[in-house]
């Protein structure tokens, strides 16, 4: 799982030492397509026993749930967790909301909720934070093995609008803790220019920063992990 002029070796070795220890990646989207390959990869295969959390502020609840499993009723509170926060998006259109209301209340199960919270208010970090750490507790229980919890927040980008950079530092700054403590593995999604503030700011936060690419046929990827000085090329994500 390499690149030309990069040793794979030392890459894959560095990946499953960060994945023992407990990590979280900033993936750096193509604001086109392949945020959703990038995604699965990370949350894990639907064959491998996964624990998982959302925080989503972009996407429908049950398009988020369509990622972990096939099956639409795999809703396990002991595996699962969701903070939603779809409504509190500042930039959401009244379409968008009518769409994602209507999506939500077309799934046939209730709510769960011991799997499930809402928020309408993006700016307190203290109530969201204290929300994904509920179900991040719950869910990893102390009993998961390395890697075995996933947690996605699929954009911070509402954020950037809806709250001074130095909170949402603080915020994810806790929350990427937070993932580590349990010896998880977490990935928080950005569309930002990755050479500009705030996501310069933020990087330092992540383990490892992976760039998902779009513009050729196939969707690509490319790593960066600071602590151990890797930078791979470009290569396919399958």
């Amino acid at each position: 799982m390499g690149a030309a002029d990069t040793d794979s070796a030392a890459f894959s070795r560095e990946l499953a030492t960060l994945k023992r220890r407990g990590c979280t990646v900033l993936v750096v989207d193509d604001p086109g397509r392949g945020t959703s390959a990038a995604c699965e990869r990370l949350l894990g295969g639907d064959d491998l026993d996964r624990r998982h959390v959302f925080l989503t502020t972009a996407a429908p609840v049950d398009d988020l749930l369509a990622r972990r499993s096939a099956d639409p009723h795999g809703r396990d509170p002991a595996t699962l967790g969701v903070v939603d926060a779809t409504s509190a998006t500042p930039t959401r259109s009244a379409v968008a909301d009518t769409s994602a209301s209507a999506s939500v209340s077309a799934d046939p199960s209730p709510r769960d909720p011991d799997w499930y919270d809402a928020v309408d208010d993006l700016d307190d970090l203290g109530e969201l934070f204290a929300l994904v750490e509920k179900h991040v507790q719950r869910v990893a229980d102390g009993d998961t093995d390395p890697g075995e919890f996933r947690l996605c927040l699929d954009s911070i980008d509402p954020f950037f609008d809806a709250v001074e950079e130095e909170s949402l530092f603080r915020f994810l700054h806790l929350l990427t803790s937070t993932v580590r403590d349990v010896h998880g593995m977490g990935h928080v999604h950005t569309t930002g220019d990755p050479e500009s503030d705030p996501v310069t700011t933020l990087e330092p936060l992540f383990d490892a920063t992976v760039y998902v690419d779009a513009g050729t046929d196939r969707v690509r990827q490319r790593w960066v992990l600071p602590d151990a000085g890797i930078e791979t090329d470009w290569f396919p994500l399958d």
